[in-house]
């Protein structure tokens, strides 16, 4: 690490397992595609997704023992960490993109054959996207307000305990909790209580939100076999839900 300035990885076993839980994934959903939902298809979701779960867990608790308490993660690793996620969420919208450019290219499609093409298909009862639909877009709006505010709480506890630098403007712009200053110091622990309140919050509304389409699948007229809609529509909101639920997870 001296010579190059990146971190050297020790032997790990999570990539060869990560990479197992995947294919397991990968299987499952041919598995569904081939004979819908059965035992093996439960059978094989269970166990691949808890491998997946179990090696997310092992491997980010190691990439924190490193970067932390090992002292590791030089400004070229962190840099390059920092780039990754740039380009992690750039590939994010370019597939949520795709999909919902698809949806709307069949629908534009569908709809441009006068007398022949409906959109959606005949024989399929859209869900009115005023009632569920919207309920749960503001509960995701709130929650990326919570997630935020719990950031700005997180960013003040740092800043006011790590930072040796800290100007007295600083702190007593930071200083909300109503406590006196006592010796140019403040009560950080307020947004330490903040930020967990913030988190919990958050934590709550995705809980909620994956309900709430889970309920909306359930009440759904159409399936995923139900054309181009049907599987357009759920691979959109499923991908989309797939999200919140691993962000409420971790």
């Amino acid at each position: 690490m001296a010579r190059t300035g990146y971190q050297l990885l020790s032997p790990s076993p999570w990539p060869i397992s990560a990479a197992a839980a995947v294919m397991g994934l990968c299987a499952t959903l041919l598995i569904f595609c081939g004979e819908g939902v059965s035992w093996i298809f439960w059978g094989s979701l269970s166990v691949s997704f808890s491998l997946f779960i179990f090696v997310l867990c092992n491997w980010w608790s190691d990439v924190v023992k490193e970067s932390t308490y090992l002292g590791e993660w030089s400004s070229y690793v962190v840099r390059t960490y920092a780039w990754g996620f740039r380009f992690f969420i750039i590939s994010e919208a370019f597939f949520f993109a795709g999909l919902l450019g698809s949806f709307v290219f069949y629908g534009v499609g569908e709809s441009s054959i006068h007398g022949v093409g409906f959109w959606p298909p005949r024989g399929i009862k859209p869900l009115v996207p005023w009632k569920m639909a919207l309920l749960n877009t503001a509960i995701l709006v709130g929650s990326s307000a919570t997630a935020n505010w719990a950031l700005k709480f997180v960013q003040a506890h740092n800043t006011l305990n790590f930072d040796m630098e800290v100007k007295k403007s600083e702190i007593k712009r930071f200083n909300k909790s109503g406590k006196k200053l006592t010796g140019g110091t403040v009560d950080t622990y307020y947004y330490q209580d903040r930020a967990v309140v913030a988190f919990i919050v958050t934590i709550i509304l995705g809980v909620s939100f994956t309900f709430l389409q889970a309920l909306e699948y359930y009440w759904a007229s159409f399936s995923f076999g139900d054309g181009i809609y049907g599987s357009t529509f759920y691979l959109l909101t499923g991908f989309h839900g797939l999200h919140v639920v691993i962000g409420t997870i971790f």
